[in-house]
């Protein structure tokens, strides 16, 4: 077997000779888009022993599994080497000594596993899978499915709870997951690729294919009644007037969609009382109360955090609060300062390059470039409030996007290359003669 370390990814300057992705290859190509539309399915746990795994864990060993396979099938394993293997090797070092933080080490070493382990080296195995349109689509489209039946099972939870009189509008009803912002997390990277593709696809299935998936996440979305998530998209609405073509229909359209909502009784309520002290912490002043206790919390372990699920909180001792509801003041909790700055690191490194790419983006990177971007912007605001990242699913979400950014620049980096080596700087042979 011959090993081939692939460098400069972002350039994709490197083709692989086995790139038609045959045998197993292609199954594991197929696994990774099972895997992304079945990313709720960590719901499904069970033991062996006393090792815990759930559904979610099964797929994403399993295309590992295919991939390393079919890698062997073909002769060759590769490493690629991405601008973000510094910050992941520091991430990765800060988890692992996270583990060794708090009491219940068993515990802390599943979350390690699940929250990282396993997201990172499914982000290492789409790198080299996705190197063709048609691949990445797949991953798309197993994401989509997915992603509209959670979405249609959380509308028809909402509307069952009004027929049973069972709606408390504190805590809106959901299909599976324990919250309605763990809904709207999850669904907003999908929200933001649909998105992408309905204003960028350069073609007309594409585009088909993405209204109808707004279809359902549009409903469910609103439905979650999450704050953090209306304040998200509202941003995400910005950044696409923005980068859009066709700014004025699309502010618009905005203003149109906002003023109709604000009419809604559901959403005029739930927007209603935000800087209320209230007994929970669903109001302003009760996250400022939650970030506050965190941050004289951390005073006594500053560098390391509490580690791995070390973090619990009893708000107005009462409400269990496992996560302090911000993103970076979860990772500093949870993985330390140092864990807190290489995430940093990597999801503003993806912000950074990917806007500095969307310039040269056309066709269908395009719309899957500004996709991953809207997500991250989503994630960054909603982050601001809640902690997003800290689930199975959202785990396996970031890195799948992270790699989606890093196959789209890539690509786009392939074709202008191609493009300036086929025209020639003027003068200097006879396609001058086409003039």
């Amino acid at each position: 077997m011959t090993i081939t370390r692939v460098t400069a990814i972002e350039q994709g300057s490197v083709e692989h000779p086995t790139d038609s992705r045959g045998g197993l290859g292609r199954y594991s190509a197929l696994m990774l888009g099972v895997t992304a539309g079945c990313l709720p399915l960590y719901l499904v746990r069970w033991k062996y022993g006393p090792i815990s795994t759930t559904l979610l864990e099964v797929l994403v060993v399993v295309t590992i599994a295919f991939y390393l396979l079919g890698r062997r099938q073909e002769g060759t394993l590769r490493f690629n080497r991405t601008p973000y293997d510094v910050p992941i090797l520091l991430l990765l070092l800060a988890g692992a000594s996270a583990v060794f933080v708090p009491p219940d080490r068993w515990h802390a070493l599943g979350l390690y596993r699940a929250y990282f382990i396993e997201p990172i080296a499914i982000f290492y195995v789409a790198v080299d899978l996705l190197r063709r349109p048609g691949q990445v689509r797949e991953v798309l489209l197993g994401l989509g499915i997915g992603s509209s039946i959670f979405a249609a099972l959380n509308v028809a939870a909402f509307f069952a709870s009004f027929a049973h009189g069972t709606f408390v509008l504190g805590s809106p009803p959901t299909a599976l997951y324990t919250s309605a912002p763990e809904v709207a997390m999850y669904l907003e990277p999908p929200f933001a690729l649909a998105a992408g593709f309905v204003m960028f696809a350069d073609q007309r299935k594409d585009r088909l294919l993405a209204v109808a998936w707004m279809v359902f996440l549009v409903p469910a979305l609103t439905l979650t009644l999450s704050r953090g998530a209306y304040l998200a998209i509202a941003v995400l609405a910005l950044v696409a007037i923005a980068t859009s073509r066709a700014r004025l229909p699309l502010a618009a359209a905005v203003v149109v969609v906002v003023v109709v909502l604000l009419q809604v009784p559901l959403v005029k309520k739930r927007l209603a009382g935000q800087f209320e002290l209230g007994d929970t912490n669903t109001t302003i002043r009760g996250r400022l109360s939650i970030f506050t206790d965190t941050f004289t919390m951390l005073r006594d372990h500053p560098i390391f955090g509490d580690g791995l699920g070390g973090y619990h909180y009893l708000f107005r001792g009462t409400n269990l609060v496992i996560y302090p509801h911000d993103m970076w003041l979860t990772f500093w909790v949870e993985v330390g300062l140092l864990g807190m700055v290489a995430f940093a690191v990597i999801f503003f490194g993806l912000l950074y390059r990917g806007w500095r790419a969307f310039p040269k983006a056309s066709g269908f990177y395009h719309a899957v470039l500004w996709g991953v971007l809207g997500s991250l912007v989503l994630w960054g605001v909603h982050g601001l409030v809640d902690s997003p990242y800290w689930k199975n699913d959202m785990s396996v979400e970031f890195w799948i996007l992270a790699a989606l950014e890093l196959v789209a620049i890539r690509a786009i980096s392939q074709r202008t290359s191609a493009t300036s080596a086929a025209v020639p700087p003027p003068g200097s042979g006879p396609a001058n003669n086409l003039i």
